[in-house]
């Protein structure tokens, strides 16, 4: 019974790293990586396609993207989403591809995504916590209904603790990376 509870833990905390990473892997850094437009969404053919679903992304030089829009027919589309994205890059059409040449960092933008970094990683922090409480809880109810001993509560609470402890410093090492990456370039 509790090591249902326990894998139950380490599935959804693992499921809230996954997510905090790739919030992150959408921040831009000094250099240009398809995985940047990874969260833009193109109107198209009735609905709502993710970028990789309509054209294919590849990185040209470390400060150009080059998007190869696969139907000529909806590339206004692409060049809209890319711009209603809010990433603050400008997407030039040539022919069936769009280029997006990125800006250059100031030092006002870089510490604006170090502080959206921060952002991510306080949201992954308390999710984690969250699901603590709700294991906690779970755990507790079983105490209560005699399913568990007195000692096996408490071990299960430490180790619930350690689970906590040890995804939020995956976290915040994942973020210590990601800050540097994006105020030394």
């Amino acid at each position: 019974m509790l090591s249902e509870v326990k894998t139950k833990i380490k599935e959804r905390m693992l499921k809230t790293i996954q997510s905090f990473h790739d919030d992150i892997k959408g921040v831009r850094t000094g250099r240009a990586s398809a995985s940047l437009l990874d969260g833009v969404v193109v109107n198209a053919y009735g609905g709502h396609q993710k970028l990789s679903q309509v054209a294919g992304v590849s990185v040209t030089d470390n400060k150009t993207l080059s998007i190869k829009v696969w139907d000529e027919g909806i590339i206004g589309e692409v060049k809209n989403a890319i711009l209603n994205a809010n990433l603050g890059l400008n997407p030039v059409i040539e022919g069936n591809t769009i280029r997006v040449t990125l800006p250059d960092l100031t030092e006002e933008t870089r510490k604006k995504l170090v502080k959206l970094l921060h952002q991510f990683a306080e949201n992954a922090r308390i999710a984690i916590r969250n699901i603590r409480r709700d294991t906690l809880e779970e755990i507790e109810k079983m105490k209560e209904d005699k399913e568990i001993s007195e000692d096996e509560f408490h071990s299960a609470k430490k180790e619930v603790q350690s689970i906590t402890d040890e995804n939020i410093k995956k976290i915040d090492e994942e973020l210590s990376i990601k800050e540097k990456d994006v105020l030394s370039h």
